[in-house]
């Protein structure tokens, strides 16, 4: 029994032993899975900030990176595009004003110097007075030729659009050091957002408003309004078409003989404008003078012309029997009123050693112009120099026959409207004569316009006028058929015998 009690004590014992044993490894075990868990953790934990960290830094240096480069972007972009970026990172209700200023008469200042390096010179300087006033509250600079931007971010309101927009104007017209020329300035202004959310449509629409600038009389300023995308969107296309097809030296002169019909000689010709257009053909003037008319760039326009003419004259000079035949150069009455104008002409036949009397300015709308100081001081001029001048226009009320012995001109020209009125016995033709007759007392010559078939030469001639030009004799033609016609003249006298009374005295 009591070995029984032993036996039992010690199986019991033995349990328990085997128990703790157990509970010592399941222990042991799990503090060793608990630290490799907890270890992992930590090392997830930590590479997890590590990575953090990594991402972090790597877009703090990539923010970095395109933060320079976005600065180098900004040095980098054009004039739209920075307005486009000043424009995108605009508070909200901001304002800003663009001002589109358009060089008057550029092409007139680009033709006086044979490198484009002296142009830059004028632009770059211009550019750098705009970039001075303007400061850091505007984007400035040369866009395109004659064409500045100047894009103001500061306070907006309009005592101070009135003001910028005098002070650009009187800026442009200060001289300069690259140029002794007077340049003066139209200028477009219009309003963010108001007029355009971009660039490009501010731009567009500044384009009307110095469109409207420059026909209302240059060196001036105007406001763009919706109103005007009506009236003038048409006008402006058109006009920024014409100075690109300047640009591309698409204009020519065709010219249109003056004949004697008495003798059969040439002695004159008209030079007329005509725009080869490429997909249009040649184009009349009345297709694009009315324009240029509008904006004034009929000034320089009419300059550039008559180079032309004189540079023509000297090449058939050298190579026809064009004798002391002369070319006759329509002006304008605004050409007239640029002061100076006359002292110009004379510089171009002295720049090609040609004599002045070589050359005929006509004037139309004569009596529009006689209050006016510059044009008649310009009349007063051109005689003075020696060019011949003549008179297209008669006077509302013929007053050209009181005013035969007092003018400038030596020659006096009848339209064509006068000649179909006489022709179709509606015109007073006691008038007619009595012009004919001071004419004649004042030693005046008289050509008439318009002659298209063989009744006008034989009722012209018969009221004593000899030179005549018209259709019957030619169109408008390019130069290389006038040299024909000039190299064939004079015409076959018989072939105008048997129209008129050769022996009428004139």
């Amino acid at each position: 029994m009591i070995e029984n009690l032993i036996f039992a004590a010690t199986s019991q014992g033995f349990e328990i032993a085997v128990a703790i044993v157990l509970i010592v490894l399941t222990i042991t075990v799990l503090f060793f899975l608990y630290r490799n868990v907890a270890y992992e953790i930590a090392e997830m934990h930590k590479n997890k900030k590590a990575m953090k960290e990594r991402q972090e830094a790597a877009e703090r240096g990539e923010s970095n990176q395109q933060e320079e480069l976005k600065k180098e972007d900004i040095k980098n972009m054009s004039l739209l595009a920075l307005i486009d970026h000043s424009i995108k990172t605009a508070k909200e209700g901001s304002l800003a004003t663009l001002y589109m200023i358009n060089i008057d008469d550029f092409r007139r200042i680009a033709e006086e110097y044979s490198q484009q390096k002296d142009i830059d010179k004028i632009t770059i300087e211009l550019e750098k007075k705009l970039k001075k006033y303007g400061g850091k509250l505007a984007i400035t600079g040369h866009l395109q030729k004659d064409v500045f931007l100047f894009y103001y971010t500061g306070v907006i309101d309009a005592e101070t659009i009135s003001k910028i927009g005098d002070d650009l104007l009187n800026l442009f017209r200060e001289p300069l050091k690259s140029t002794n020329q007077e340049i003066t300035a139209s200028i477009g202004v219009v309003v963010f957002p108001y007029d355009g959310i971009s660039s490009d449509q501010l731009f567009k629409n500044a384009e009307i408003a110095v469109y409207v600038a420059k026909k209302a009389g240059k060196n001036r300023l105007h406001m763009y309004s919706e109103d005007l995308i009506e009236s003038e969107q048409h006008n402006v296309e058109y006009y920024q078409e014409i100075k690109r097809s300047i640009s591309n030296d698409e204009f020519l002169l065709y010219y249109q003989t003056i004949v004697d019909v008495k003798s059969g000689k040439i002695i004159g010709l008209e030079s007329l404008l005509r725009w080869k257009h490429p997909t249009k053909g040649i184009l009349p003037p009345g297709k694009f003078l009315n324009v240029m008319e509008l904006t004034g760039d009929i000034t320089w326009f009419g300059t550039w012309g008559f180079e032309k003419n004189v540079m023509q004259y000297k090449t058939w000079r050298s190579k026809t029997r064009i004798g002391d035949l002369f070319i006759s150069t329509n002006l304008s009455p605004k050409q007239l009123e640029v002061d100076g104008l006359a002292k110009q002409f004379f510089n171009i036949t002295k720049k090609y050693g040609l004599s002045p009397e070589l050359f005929c300015l006509e004037i139309n709308n004569y009596y529009s112009l006689t209050k006016n100081h510059n044009a008649m001081s310009n009349i007063n001029q051109f005689r003075k120099f020696g060019f011949r001048l003549a008179i297209d226009d008669l006077g509302p009320k013929n007053e050209i026959i009181q005013d035969m012995k007092n003018l400038e001109a030596g020659i006096v020209k009848l339209d064509r409207e006068n000649i179909l009125l006489i022709m179709d016995g509606t015109s007073d033709i006691d008038a007619i004569n009595r012009i004919l007759r001071e004419a004649k007392e004042a030693q005046k010559v008289v050509i008439a316009e318009g002659i298209e078939n063989e009744e006008m030469i034989k009722t012209i001639y018969d009221l004593g006028i000899r030179f005549m030009q018209g259709y019957y004799f030619n169109q408008p033609k390019s130069v290389i058929e006038i040299e024909k016609m000039i190299m064939q003249s004079p015409w076959d006298v018989d072939s105008f015998s048997n129209i008129i009374d050769t022996r009428m005295e004139i």
